[in-house]
């Protein structure tokens, strides 16, 4: 039970700070990538994170009227919404979070030890096996060592650390997935590969985090999901520039790099499973 109200408030957190920040934009739509990119993750930390969660309650929550709110902000995000959309939309899911929590909440603890439990979440923390893209053993242990780095730092509160350092995971497991690649051309000739003013696809040691991810969704290896919440993890990563940050005024908390952790995790069990695929 508690962990499904720890879930539960997480949602609530984010949908409020989301709604927060639509309301601070002047224009009257959302247009721009970021922003867009940034309201994306929040319902895709619902649907992939927490509401799996949630789900195996032994109440059996109904989770339609939030599933719906947070449909409605991932349609919107396919169109030039208003923000006005995507507030109502917000407020809906905080609402029908707020009710699903006190209905979570209010089981007694006899009726849930009566009842069946859920089967066991599978241990996502724990670093995987990285033999698929890394043959070198120390190479493995690096990286091992790496993943169990940044759930340190995140235990530590040291959120902007943890964030950085996603991003070099991902940014390494990428670059080793194209260099082991048995079809390069391939690789090199996707419509989302970085290219000069020569339209000559720039040298892989150039490729940014971006595109490493767009080049990825675009070969198959990743989501689309995994791709839209990438590129939310690598605007954030940039707040390493301490004038980013006072410049944009945004700090990020223990709540944004957890998100970040379970979409960093996911892409990089996509990564390490799309070896051996085409191509």
């Amino acid at each position: 039970m508690d962990d499904a109200c720890a879930e539960i408030d997480a949602s609530i957190v984010e949908v409020t700070k989301a709604r927060q920040a639509v309301a601070r934009g002047k224009s009257k739509q959302v247009y721009l990538a970021d922003e867009i990119d940034r309201l994306k993750a929040v319902a895709y930390a619902w649907f992939q994170t927490h509401r799996p969660r949630v789900l195996p309650h032994p109440s059996r929550p109904d989770l339609q009227e939030v599933d719906a709110a947070y449909q409605t902000v991932l349609q919107a995000t396919g169109r030039h919404a208003a923000r006005s959309t995507y507030a109502l939309a917000l407020l809906r899911a905080k609402r029908s979070l707020v009710a699903l929590r006190s209905l979570v909440a209010a089981m007694p603890a006899t009726l849930s030890t009566q009842m069946a439990s859920p089967a066991p979440l599978p241990n996502s923390d724990a670093p995987p096996s990285f033999a698929p893209l890394a043959p070198d053993l120390k190479m493995q242990e690096i990286m091992a060592q790496r993943w169990s780095e940044v759930q340190q730092c995140i235990g530590s509160h040291a959120h902007l650390a943890a964030t950085v350092m996603m991003g070099g995971l991902l940014e390494s497991l990428l670059l080793a997935r194209i260099n082991s690649s048995p079809n390069q051309r391939a690789v090199f000739t996707a419509a989302n590969a970085p290219r000069d003013r020569t339209r000559r696809t720039l040298p892989l040691a150039e490729w940014k985090l971006v595109k490493m991810v767009e080049v990825a969704h675009e070969l198959g290896w990743i989501s689309r999901s995994a791709k839209d919440v990438g590129n939310v993890l690598r605007d954030f990563r940039n707040y390493i520039h301490p004038h980013k940050e006072y410049t944009d005024g945004v700090a990020i908390s223990q709540d944004d790099a957890c998100m970040f952790w379970e979409v960093t995790k996911a892409i990089s069990r996509q990564v390490l499973t799309s070896v051996g695929k085409s191509p």
